[in-house]
Order: C-alpha cells, then structure tokens, then sequence
C-alpha cells in the first residue's frame, strides 16, 4: 500500500508541485528541505482538508494572495489491488479523500493575539504569543462496568471456578483501556451464531472433563489451536486478550468467554463502559505524559468544559521552545490514538523538531513509534510524513532505523564523481595504508606549497584516479568543477568543499611564508589549528573563514557508511554561502570581491 504523485496547487508559497517518491504505510518518511522551500504550504494542504467536505482555504493561503487560484490537493492511491486517484478541490462536496483517509497535521499552534488598551484620546496595542486551547473529544460519562464474576460463573458449569476475575486480570490493565475501543467488534463476531456455537464446544470440553484442574491444557489447547487455525476472528479476538494482558492458552480462552458472554447479555452497557475507561485513559495519559515531560514551573491544563474536553497549554513565554513542541506533539499523538478512527490515516508533521534536544528527540521518536505499531498491530494503515530543513541523520537511531528521506530541494541533484567519493572516502577505508591516507589529506584535500608524484600509490585506491596524485591534476580538477559552480552550474560539491579549505589554507599560510619556520604550518592536522597556527605569526584570517568550515569539514570526512552529502548540497546553494565560498577562492587568486 502506497501513497504516489502527491500533487498540491496554489496553497500558500506553492503554484504546482508534485512529491517526486511514494510514500508507504507504517514507516516515517523524512521529508527534507531547505527554509522557503514550501514546507509549511505542504502541511497547510492537508490540514485544509481535515474533517472537510472541501479543501477550504483562506484568502492569505492561496497562493500569492489570489483569489482566482483555486487550490487543490491529489494523489493516487494503491491500496494493494487498485490505485485510485483521490483529491480535494475547493468545490463543494469535493473532497475524495475524506471518504479514505483520516488526516492530522501537527504544526506550530501559537497565534499571535493583540490586546488593546484605551488610553482616553487613543487606543493602544500589544501583540502576545498564545496557544489556543486545543479540543480534544466530546466528554464521555462515566459508566459502571456491567461484568460480575459471580453472574459469570452461574453461566459457565461445572467447571467455573477456572475462570480469573477480569476486573483483576484485565479492566486493570493500562493497555487494555487504551486499545478498548477494538474490542465491541471482535465481540460481535464472537456472538455470531456461527462462530459461537465453536466457542461453546470447547466451554462444553472443558465442563465435562472430569480430570484434575491441571491436567485440562492437554485436553483444551488442541481444540484452540484448530479453532484459531481455522477462523481468523477468533484468532484475532483471542489474539487481542493475549496482547492486552498477561493471560495465555486456556486462561486467554477463558477471559474471552467471558468477554463474549457479557457482550451477548448487555452489550449496551458494557460497551459504554469500554467507552468510558478509553475515555479516562486518554485523560490519564495526557496529564500523566505531560508532568513527565515538562520541568517548567507552568503545566498543561486539561478539564471539562462545554461538552467538551479541552487542553490548555501553559502560554508560550511560561515554557521553552522545546517544551512546547514536545508537550503539542504529545499531546497531539495521544488524541490521534484516540479520535482518528478510520483505517488508514495521513499524519503531517511540520517542522516540530527544530528545538529538541537529543533526549527529547529519542522520546518523540519513541511516541512516534509506539503510533505506528498500533496501526500495524491492528491491521491499519498509517502514512507519516515529517517536514523539516535538518539533516536526517538527526532523525537516524534505534527508534527511525527504517525510516525512509525524501529530499525536496531540486537542487540536490548534484553528485560527486566516483573517483571523488572514492578519494575522500579512502581516509576512512582500512583497506588503504597510513602512506596514501597521509598523502592524501597532505596534498590534495588540505593546501601545501610543495606537489609529490604519488599517482603510483593512488592507483592502489579502486575506482580512483590515479592521474591526481600527478602534480597539478587534482587542483585542475578542483578548478574546472569550481567554475560550474561560479557560473550556478551543478558541480561536484565534494570538490567545491575542497577548492574552499585549500583556498583558505593558502592564504593563511601566504601572510606567514616568508617567516622562520614557516614550513610547520604543513605539520599542522586540521584547518582550525593551522588558521589559529598563522594568526599567532600575524597572519590575518576573516571571520568568515573559520565559518565556512560547516561546509568543508563535513563534505571532507565523508564515507560509505555515512553519507552526508544532501545537506552540504543543500549548504552549498544558499547564496550567502554560496557568496562567501566564491570570496574565499578568489581571494586566493588575487580576485577577491566584497561581501554585500
């Protein structure tokens, strides 16, 4: 099951735009791209299609303001056996995708409010940061569990004393009251005439037996199995006893008589009960969550009000950056848990990550996660879809491990010659010796003034050109890729990376060669030590040099095993960088421009 040819038009910042890769069910996609891309534009095309019948878009999201740009949002779905085309329009009743998809669009809540004050002859305004309260669901009224043990036991025989108290065994348990909410129809396909009469075959094994209590596995879990083996609703029904308890074999059986049996006698109120208990159990999570998660001496209010139940969050200048993302986030997820109710879901989430430390990070990863087994777990279908400008080796550890990057930008279609990855890549490689490693980072990916003939050991490096290790061939090389990228050309960008750390190492050790001792610059690893080696002997380095190694420094330590290549693509075409990169290397030439 896939989502492919994601198409937005006239939504904000966006005229037409197409997602060039599907996305698939029950894994995070990492949607990357630089700020002013349009992310946001992506995000409010979802969420204008949210719960509507149409997409329905203010004046000042439709693309520059115009109010003859209709907007609209598409894609085609392949659930497996058809793809469909689905879309939403700004026609009414248009909206296709509502029919399929729940949709949840998590962004940046704060508005900004202004508050004016009269001051007799004029008025005066101030504008403050706020979060408006959030409304979760409609208040559910709580409800006695109709389930006796005692009314249980009069129903089942002989043998009743086998069956375990469920207020003990499992309405206590966390996870059943939040997975509650499956459970009415895997009942009603329990009472089935059909399937029921099955059930009572194996309740009747168990009251005729007329062994002890501990021998009956031998004669039930043989009738379970083939009952499982050969109907999928049972299997799935017991399936979800195992799952939400610690009961197992005849036990599971057991409480899913019972479960059956009290749904077949007040099926009504049982299930208000489930109701209720999935109820307060978001209520539960949603304060218990938010006190684990938040250190600030304001907390996140839930009550209720109106009918309603309603999440205030603490204002945005009583809680830092990164605690209001990951308290939203939370939040958020807890109510997708609760309230999406359809089989397939689309959840967006817009640049939320921006200020999470690593731990907070792990932890939304975490939440993030336990989401998607819950589809998985119950046969659904989840499409994630995170929008954000880092780098996606940000996102990669235990929890993302198979998350999937799709990278925006039409600018990252800039690749390295091979022969360069491999070169760059051989100072990592153990099967490459210390000698041509030296060589390497000596003379060609840092600046020396003096050129060695070590094409013969290069050649050793496969898939490199040996021709580089020839005095004055790589540095041609470097040039010829930097006049592409001069004239806005795709170029290779490990070589510009490289053409820009020799340029700043040349004019650094340029200010100090004519003095004694000069030739130890060369001894010096790493560019930040030798421009700090120079400046001591009075060489004078700009600042910006030393910013500019975000770009080298990463482009240069790249391997196979961690390529980092997008976002220093992504770096290379901001045109500041771009700007400073172009100085940095004609300044080495003599050709130094200002910086606007």
């Amino acid at each position: 099951m896939k989502i492919e040819n994601i198409r937005i038009q006239n939504v904000r910042g966006i005229a037409d735009w197409t997602l060039p890769e599907p996305i698939s069910k029950n894994r995070p996609h990492i949607l990357v791209a630089p700020n002013g891309f349009g992310k946001t534009s992506i995000a409010k095309a979802f969420k204008s299609t949210a719960d509507q019948t149409s997409l329905k878009l203010k004046d000042v999201d439709r693309y520059c303001h115009d109010e003859s740009k209709k907007a609209s949002l598409s894609f085609d779905f392949d659930d497996g056996e058809i793809t469909r085309s689905l879309g939403a329009t700004e026609v009414v009743r248009s909206n296709e995708i509502r029919k399929v998809f729940d949709i949840l669009v998590i962004s940046d809540l704060r508005e900004v409010k202004a508050h004016a004050k009269n001051m007799g002859s004029f008025s005066s305004a101030k504008g403050k940061q706020v979060i408006p309260p959030m409304e979760i669901c409609s208040v559910i009224r709580k409800s006695i569990n109709p389930y006796k043990i005692t009314e249980a036991k009069s129903r089942f025989g002989a043998r009743s004393g086998l069956l375990q108290n469920l207020e003990k065994t499992l309405f206590a348990c966390d996870v059943f009251a939040l997975r509650a909410g499956e459970l009415p129809e895997l009942l009603k396909r329990l009472t089935m005439a059909r399937l029921w009469k099955k059930i009572e075959l194996i309740r009747n094994v168990i009251n005729t037996y007329q062994g002890g209590d501990q021998d009956l596995d031998q004669i039930v879990l043989p009738e379970i199995a083939s009952l499982r083996t050969n109907d999928a609703d049972f299997d799935a029904a017991i399936s979800f006893v195992e799952e939400v308890s610690e009961l197992s074999n005849s036990h599971a059986f057991l409480a899913l008589w019972q479960l059956a049996d009290l749904e077949r006698q007040k099926a009504a109120e049982f299930e208000d009960f489930l109701e209720w208990i999935r109820y307060d159990s978001l209520k539960s999570s949603i304060k218990d969550g938010a006190a684990a998660l938040s250190k600030s001496w304001k907390s996140l209010c839930l009550n209720e009000r109106g009918g309603k139940l309603v999440l205030t969050m603490p204002e945005p200048d009583h809680i830092s950056n990164g605690q209001r993302d990951v308290l939203v986030l939370y939040a958020l997820l807890n109510i997708a848990r609760y309230c999406l109710q359809k089989n397939r879901t689309i959840i967006v989430i817009d640049e939320v990550f921006d200020y999470l430390d690593d731990a907070n990070l792990t932890v939304v990863q975490y939440y993030l996660l336990q989401l998607i087994n819950d589809y998985k777990r119950n046969g659904k279908e989840l499409y994630l879809l995170i929008l954000t400008h880092l780098n996606p080796a940000f996102f990669q550890n235990y929890a993302f491990s198979n998350q999937k990057v799709i990278h925006l930008s039409a600018k990252t279609a800039q690749n390295p010659v091979k022969a360069m990855l491999k070169l760059i890549g051989a100072r990592g490689n153990d099967t490459v010796s210390d000698d041509v490693k030296e060589k390497i980072s000596k003379y060609l990916v840092h600046y020396h003034d003096q050129e060695v003939d070590f094409s013969a050991d290069l050649g050793l490096v496969k898939d490199c050109r040996s021709s580089w290790g020839k005095p004055g061939k790589f540095q041609e090389f470097l040039r010829q890729e930097y006049e592409k990228f001069k004239r806005g050309e795709d170029g290779d960008p490990l070589a510009i990376c490289a053409i820009t750390r020799r340029s700043i190492e040349q004019q650094a050790y340029n200010q100090i060669c004519d003095k004694s001792g000069s030739d130890e610059f060369f001894d010096v690893h790493k560019t930040a030590p030798k421009l700090v080696w120079a400046a001591q002997r009075g060489a004078t380095i700009p600042e910006f040099h030393y910013l500019l190694r975000i770009i080298f420094d990463d482009g240069l330590h790249w391997s196979e095993g961690r390529s980092n290549l997008i976002p220093i693509i992504a770096k290379l075409n901001n045109p500041i960088i771009r700007t400073l990169i172009i100085d940095a290397v004609d300044a080495s030439n003599g050709s130094a421009h200002a910086i606007p």
